[in-house]
């Protein structure tokens, strides 16, 4: 490993930089607007989500050893410009409503208020290369906002979002500009796997080759069951 190597990897594959991402969710529904994408395009920072074990110190010989028995997921910051129209304070405003009924301050079912979201973290041509889901997510915290006669600062939302879990995926840009996330590989081969060995069993006794011609028409035809691309 060398200083030049190292200048020569970052010249070729560059580095990923903080300030290309983007967001996407749809809120529950009598929540989105009907211009989301624009609010969207507010989102002024997020947060790459973390994860943290609890652990128990754990001996059967010698030293103790720190064994995990429990993932914790902790809740994501964003940051929002507010617009003119409030677009993106009012969404908020919505979806808090949609949690507990500001009137009667009955809370709703879990199931009404989360929401699935995406952060897609970009390179410089705007090619998505790392997307991460988090999964059942709502706004946990809604910060104020501070408003000052004397200021002239841009008005900004910070909220915190609650979510149960997420995983990510690294994604393979090819040429086109074709996006093929790296899951698909492990999905196309176990479907064939599959379609493959149920395809044996079921014309073991064909005679012909098993791939080719009058067995895979056959299997192809009389079985689409067995095809799950």
């Amino acid at each position: 490993m060398t200083i030049e190597r190292f200048i020569a990897e970052v010249k070729t594959n560059s580095l990923a930089r903080t300030n290309r991402f983007a967001v996407l969710f749809n809120p529950p529904s009598g929540v989105s607007p009907s211009d989301l994408d624009s609010i969207l395009l507010f989102c002024d920072t997020v947060q790459i989500p973390g994860v943290n074990y609890s652990t128990v110190q754990n001996r059967t010989f010698g030293e103790f050893r720190e064994v995990p028995y429990e993932k914790l997921f902790e809740a994501i910051n964003m940051t929002f410009y507010v617009d003119v129209n409030m677009r993106v304070k009012t969404l908020f405003d919505n979806w808090v409503n949609v949690i507990q009924h500001p009137q009667t301050r009955a809370f709703n079912y879990y199931s009404e208020y989360i929401s699935d979201m995406v952060i897609e973290v970009q390179d410089t041509l705007n090619n998505t290369r790392y997307e991460i889901e988090l999964r059942e997510c709502y706004p946990k915290t809604i910060s104020a906002i501070q408003l000052d006669n004397a200021g002239k600062d841009l008005m900004k939302l910070n909220v915190t979002m609650q979510y149960k879990y997420w995983f990510a995926t690294p994604k393979v840009v090819l040429e086109s500009e074709e996006e093929i996330p790296d899951v698909w590989y492990d999905e196309y081969n176990d479907n064939f796997d599959n379609f493959q060995r149920n395809l044996n069993t079921v014309v073991a006794g064909y005679d012909d080759n098993i791939i080719t011609g009058n067995g895979m028409t056959y299997g192809i035809n009389e079985l689409p069951g067995l095809v799950t691309f």
